[in-house]
């Protein structure tokens, strides 16, 4: 009973994937299935297995972490109540406007920037009195009479939650502040997001409408989070931390106050669970491929860290937004095959997910998925790890049907041009996000992650020109690992528009050290949005101890060239933020290097060397290995393949 264990809690479309380390060094994993429509009995049956197949007390549990596609979801379904929005006098419709991007030039018809209409339409967007002027002076008081009658008339109306969204609140908050309490004052169980809080950040619409949608996100969340962390502790066990996009963990009180910040907390997780399998001499750069249920997520590490990026794109939609740098390709083991009208074949981004799933389970599903064309192909088992029979003929019914037939070919050749397309997607991703960041593909390593992706990323490496792949032992419940791999952090932003010149840096200098004076606890990690003045988008540039105006300006070129090409001839550079994470200690029992040594258990029936075509089923992964590929059980219990033959050391 003197053991201690803490335990990640991974929510996919398909699988929950549950980890387990110990204070004494275990590590345990499982995937249990997930049941249609339900969020919290599902995280329940999935910790209580694991407690009764492991024999683990509840008081031995000392912290639980949990990741979710809740968030992810309802930003792709958009189906939930509409919320209401304060703003100023004469900016009611700037949610309406947008930005007018269009990123297909050839679409006839292009799609309203924002869903409107439908999440914060014209009658729930009221303009108040007050104001605070560009430079972050008050020009006009607001009027708590009208924000309190606006209060009682939401809560008349049935509506849960409100955004205020107020003009140059980042440089000044305190009138969105003095709104949010006149409306709880009138209205106690109203939720309200503010956006000096969500996105302390310039430009209007970027701000509103990320704010909007944390406020269309807390009534679901918070229901969610309450109603699991209550669950808990009636079982004896803690209440659960959350994993956030922008990565690091908080309490799941502090995370659901702006839910919007976990929206990529998945992906996020299974980039840190990587970062955490990798061994020191692992090469700088690190391209992760984590293919799930329905989604393949592209992912970077440099000097074994994860980027981050200030944009989040899910579905149709583009927030500014703190998150893992990722990209999500609609095509996972749910991804439909289909052939369109002049005979090409398709795949995605329609999914048949977990529910009825694809053919092969046996569910409901008669349409052709990718997981049917790898069943037909042999490369995976009668049954997988989070025990899903796979019936291979239905699965062959449904590629006959849906792609043999149209193509006019047999059904495993059907299955064969499946696989390549998804092969090919990927493999094309993997190039552009490597091109994107000044990155060679053959200078990279690929990592398999996610249930799916050592079935695909010998084949993606091949096609993109990398040399060499790892499959990392637990890369099936990766996202679950990474989750107890996460410290606590706290980020600290102040929005600012000063020259990076002395008089600028020495303004910076001094608000870095009152930023950090006023936080207690974790070590910081600084870094500044720099752009060329006249120019729109800032680059990230790290700061780091030490860093003079001169190395601060020279790493500047150096990145905004590596990104965007030459530097003009004449240029000033301007910052507009300041940012400082502040990273904690991991709590133990957390997973660290000694939680991650080579357990035999996981490769059981695989043999330790050999040369594909070949599959490997092991504990929670399936890997492929194609013709003409080497693979070799290397001393941290990693399979490393290599295209040209050569063994892998093995020290």
């Amino acid at each position: 009973m003197n053991t201690q264990w803490a335990i990640g809690v991974d929510m996919g479309g398909t699988f929950i994937d549950v980890v387990a380390c110990s204070s004494d060094g275990e590590l345990r994993a499982l995937k249990h299935p997930r049941e249609a429509g339900e969020l919290v009995q599902p995280i329940l049956g999935a910790v209580q297995r694991l407690l009764d197949e492991q024999k683990i007390a509840p008081a031995q549990v000392a912290r639980l972490v949990h990741g979710s596609t809740v968030v992810t979801n309802l930003l792709l379904e958009q189906d939930a109540g509409p919320v209401a929005v304060l703003t100023n006098a004469g900016l009611r419709d700037v949610l309406a406007l947008a930005r007018q991007d269009r990123r297909d030039l050839y679409t006839p018809v292009v799609a309203p920037p924002t869903p409107e209409r439908r999440l914060f339409p014209a009658e729930l967007r009221f303009e108040i009195r007050g104001r605070i002027g560009a430079r972050g002076e008050e020009v006009e008081e607001p009027d708590r009479e009208q924000v309190m009658a606006i209060a009682h008339q939401l809560r008349a109306r049935g509506i849960a939650s409100v955004a205020v969204c107020l003009l140059f609140a980042h440089l000044r908050p305190v009138h969105e502040q003095q709104v949010r309490d006149w409306l709880l004052q009138a209205e106690p169980d109203l939720l309200v997001s503010v956006s000096s809080e969500v996105d302390p950040k310039p430009r209007e619409f970027e701000r509103f409408l990320v704010t909007a949608f944390d406020a269309y996100s807390k009534p679901l969340v918070q229901r969610y989070l309450r109603t699991l962390g209550e669950a808990l502790r009636e079982r004896g066990l803690p209440e659960p931390a959350l994993m956030r996009s922008e990565g690091g963990i908080a309490p799941w009180p502090e995370a659901a106050s702006r839910p919007i910040g976990l929206a990529m907390s998945g992906p996020c997780a299974a980039l840190q669970g990587v970062a955490a399998s990798l061994p020191a001499d692992e090469p700088r750069v690190v391209m992760s491929v984590d293919v799930g249920g329905t989604s393949t997520d592209i992912g970077l590490l440099d000097g074994g860290r994860p980027l981050f990026s200030d944009a989040l794109l899910c579905g149709d939609l583009t927030l500014r937004l703190r998150c893992a740098d990722v990209e999500s390709l609609s095509i996972g083991g749910g991804s439909l095959a289909t052939v369109n009208a002049g005979g090409g074949l398709r795949l995605g981004p329609r999914s048949q997910g977990a529910w009825p799933g694809p053919a092969a389970y046996g569910l409901g599903g008669t349409e052709a998925t990718l997981t049917d064309a790898l069943v037909l192909l042999g490369r995976l088992p009668e049954r997988l790890s989070g025990g899903v029979a796979l019936d291979a003929a239905r699965a062959r019914a449904a590629i006959q049907k849906d792609v043999a037939a149209p193509l006019g070919l047999d059904a495993q050749d059907a299955a064969r041009a499946i696989v390549a397309t998804a092969a090919t997607a990927m493999a094309e991703s993997v190039k552009m996000r490597a091109f994107q960041r000044d990155i060679h593909p053959a200078d990279c390593e690929l990592v398999a992650a996610g249930g799916g992706g050592a079935q695909h990323v010998a084949e993606v490496a091949e096609l993109a020109g990398v040399p060499r792949v790892r499959v990392i032992p637990h890369a099936g419940v990766i996202a679950a690992l990474g989750l107890l791999a996460s410290p606590p952090t706290r980020t600290l932003e102040w929005s600012c528009a000063l020259a990076l010149d002395h008089e600028g840096f020495g303004a910076l200098s001094e608000r870095r050290e009152a930023l950090h004076r006023s936080v207690r606890e974790g070590a910081p990690r600084w870094s500044l949005e720099l752009l060329i003045v006249g120019q729109g988008n800032p680059v990230e540039v790290p700061w780091d101890t030490g860093d003079d105006l001169a190395t601060l300006r020279a790493r500047f070129a150096e990145r905004y060239e590596s990104l965007r090409g030459q530097l003009p001839a004449r240029f000033e550079v301007q910052a507009l933020l300041l940012r400082g994470v502040f990273e904690q200690t991991l709590p133990q029992p957390g997973v660290s290097a000694r939680h991650l040594r080579p357990d035999p258990a996981l490769w059981a029936g695989c043999p330790a060397e050999g040369l594909g075509p070949r599959a490997l089923f092991a504990a929670t992964t399936t890997v492929w290995v194609p013709a003409g590929w080497r693979w070799a059980l290397v001393a941290d219990g990693a399979l490393l393949l290599s295209r040209d033959g050569a063994r892998e050391s093995r020290a």
